[in-house]
């Protein structure tokens, strides 16, 4: 009789610096539940692994004197040691700078745009450069990052975006008529202060720094670091 598949993932960790208790938890959490689930007979794929692109470690190489790449391939190892050390029984480690990851994003980021779901733009906002994001105005808490509580200053840059507020209503009907993401409270918190208020497109390149996944038919763009990592 043929398995069913089972498929869990902990976050894919930034490794600008060492791992921390919290990056145990959601890993131990991850184990429990993928060793569970082989007990009971699935076919188990447990991921882990770090997401290495991005303007914060760019500058983390910079202050080093290393390339990023050389910075990251040091980082990573107390990662890897660490889960070995725990014993961890996840099936693949990803890195975004694996050769394959890179090529896969970049076939999906050009499928995306020839289909007409990502267009080219400017992007000017209120920006967060370590948590390297943008926020609008509204979305400042005292006039600075929601996230992280850091000051914020004016940018823009051309960038590509994902044409998300096109699926709105489809994305509401989805959290509210399902159970796809739990616990409700989480339900809520998206409806209310994403999508009621105006689903934004969603910004999925920069040029702001080089760090990244190329786009490989407009040079100068890299992937955007959370799209990158989501492929």
């Amino acid at each position: 009789m043929e398995k069913k598949p089972f498929y869990i993932t902990t976050p894919i960790y930034y490794p600008s610096g060492n791992p921390h208790i919290g990056h145990c938890y959601t890993t131990v959490a991850c184990d429990s539940i993928a060793r569970y689930r082989r007990m009971q007979g699935y076919d188990v794929m447990f991921l882990t692994g770090t997401d290495e692109h991005g303007l914060k470690i760019e500058q983390k190489a910079a202050e080093k004197g290393v390339t990023p790449k050389e910075y990251v391939d040091e980082v990573v190892k107390p990662f890897k040691k660490l889960w070995s050390y725990m014993n961890i029984s996840y099936d693949r480690y990803i890195r975004t700078t694996d050769d394959y990851h890179i090529e896969t994003v970049q076939k999906i980021f050009k499928a995306l745009y020839d289909k007409g779901y990502i267009y080219k733009g400017e992007y000017k906002g209120k920006y967060c450069t370590p948590c390297e994001s943008f926020w609008t105005e509204s979305q400042l808490v005292d006039g600075k990052c929601p996230d992280c509580g850091r000051e914020v200053h004016d940018a823009s840059e051309e960038a590509y975006f994902f044409r998300l507020s096109k699926y709105a209503g489809r994305v509401r009907e989805l959290l509210t008529t399902t159970d796809y993401l739990q616990p409700k409270s989480r339900v809520n918190e998206m409806v209310n202060n994403f999508i009621d208020p105006g689903l934004e497109d969603l910004c999925v390149s920069r040029t702001s720094f080089s760090w990244g996944v190329p786009v490989d038919f407009d040079p100068g763009h890299v992937v955007y670091v959370w799209v990158d990592a989501l492929f």
